[in-house]
Order: structure tokens, then sequence, then C-alpha cells
């Protein structure tokens, strides 16, 4: 639940927080993979022929609101890993109101692209498509649905990372080319890297601290868990702060041209 243990180890995560209701948002927020999905929002736009500031600024709160939020709310209903500071109906809320902003944020842009497309239902019905497959993925995803076949690294990367950059590359381009697809499968298997090393590392800390690993032979090299994911936590770390700054990156370079 993210506390923690006798020996100073914490459950958990790396980045939680302890402190009544605001560390325990904070934590579900899981603000360094959120900073990911908006960072591949940042690439989808930046990448584009056409770039448009006010495009790019709702996208980010669509998906802030969606997944940042309601996402993380839902999955925390649906399954206690946090703590219990945050009541049944705070998480509803956060769970509820977030979501509705960025179906909102959503139809909006449907709308508005239909207007610009002069009329064309293929254009706002690719975007809506967009959102009717993030929308089953924040559900399925979080609520284990088919027994949980869609509660796995595949359709976290493919909901995670390559749906996002997908939409916003879309919304700027309103096209889509095999090139930028390959590049939206690459960033999708970022997402990947990231929900493996942190399922794997969560797993461990949540257990009782290591003191000891038995090799083939027999003998026994000791071990604590701060150690056994040291490295693979560094390499969590390095994968958020290579895609954000990936994504900052490719957005000053756009917007000093």
């Amino acid at each position: 639940m993210g506390t923690l243990t006798h020996d100073g180890i914490l459950e958990g995560a790396w980045y939680a927080r302890h402190g009544g209701k605001v560390g325990e948002l904070y934590t579900i927020l899981h603000l360094p993979y959120t900073s990911m999905v908006l960072s591949y929002v940042l690439i989808g736009a930046v990448l584009s022929p056409n770039f448009f500031v006010d495009r790019l600024a709702y996208t980010l709160v669509a998906y802030f609101l969606g997944l940042g939020i309601s996402a993380h709310a839902l999955n925390e209903l649906n399954a206690r890993h946090w703590g219990v500071a945050l009541t049944k109906l705070d998480l509803q809320i956060a769970f509820l109101l977030p979501l509705l902003g960025a179906l909102s944020i959503g139809i909006y842009g449907v709308t508005v692209m239909y207007d610009v497309s002069n009329g064309n239902l293929l254009l706002p019905t690719v975007l809506l498509m967009f959102i009717i497959l993030e929308t089953f993925f924040l559900f399925a995803y979080n609520l284990n649905f088919a027994k949980g076949k869609f509660h796995n690294d595949l359709a976290f990367g493919f909901a995670w990372g390559f749906l996002p950059f997908l939409t916003s590359y879309y919304v700027h381009s309103l096209t889509m080319t095999v090139g930028v697809l390959l590049i939206g499968l690459a960033l999708g298997a970022t997402a990947m890297i990231e929900i493996n090393l942190s399922r794997w590392c969560k797993d461990f800390r949540r257990k009782s601290n290591l003191t000891e690993m038995r090799l083939e032979d027999g003998s026994l090299l000791p071990i604590s868990t701060p150690l056994l994911i040291k490295n693979p936590e560094r390499a969590l770390k390095l994968i958020v702060l290579v895609v954000d700054l990936f994504g900052v990156g490719l957005l000053v370079a756009r917007l000093l041209r």
C-alpha cells in the first residue's frame, strides 16, 4: 500500500508519497509516467507538417484529464494499491469529472474538424475512432475486461504510447503515413519498457526485504531488495527522462524555427 517497511524500504513505487489525501493523490497520478503520455502528445504534434498551438493545448489537457487523472483514479477504485486516505467518493469524483472534461474536449475537437473539413465526414470520424479506442482501453485496462486480457504490456503500450502519439499527429496533420505508424510503434515500445520495469520493481518493493539469493550450485549470495532493483529502477527513471526530454526538445526546436 505504499508504506515504509521496518528497514526503510518504500513499497510500491519510487515516486510514492505519504501524508494523507494529498500524498495519495500525488501518488495515484503517477506523474512521471503521465509525463510520458503528455510527451507522446508533444512528439505527435511537432512531427506533424502542420502545427497549431491551440490544438496541442487541448490535446494535452484532454490526455492529462483522461489518462493522467481519470484512468488512474479508476484503477485505484477497482483495486486499492496506494492507501486508504482517499475515500471511494473522492476517487469516483476524480474518475468521473476529468473523464467528462476529456470527452468534452474530444467531442469539441470532432465538431471543429468537421467544420474545417468542409463537411468531409471521414476526417472527424477518424478522430472520433481514436477517442472511442482510448475510452475503451481506459475501462478495459483498469477494470480487467475479458479476465484481464487487456491488462498487459501490449495493451498499455498501445493505449498509453501509440494512441496518444497517433491522435496528436492526426489532430494537426489530418493524415497518416507508414512512417508515422512506425514511429508510433517505437514510442509504444518505450511505454512497454516503462510498464515492464515498473511492475517488476513494484512487485519486489511490496514484498518483504530480500536477504539472500540461492544460486544453482547451492551457494548463497547476500543481497537486499534495494540492491536488486537499483539498476532496473535507474533504467526506469532514464526511460522517463529520455521520452520527456525528446518531447520537450522537439517542441522547443519547432517553436524556434
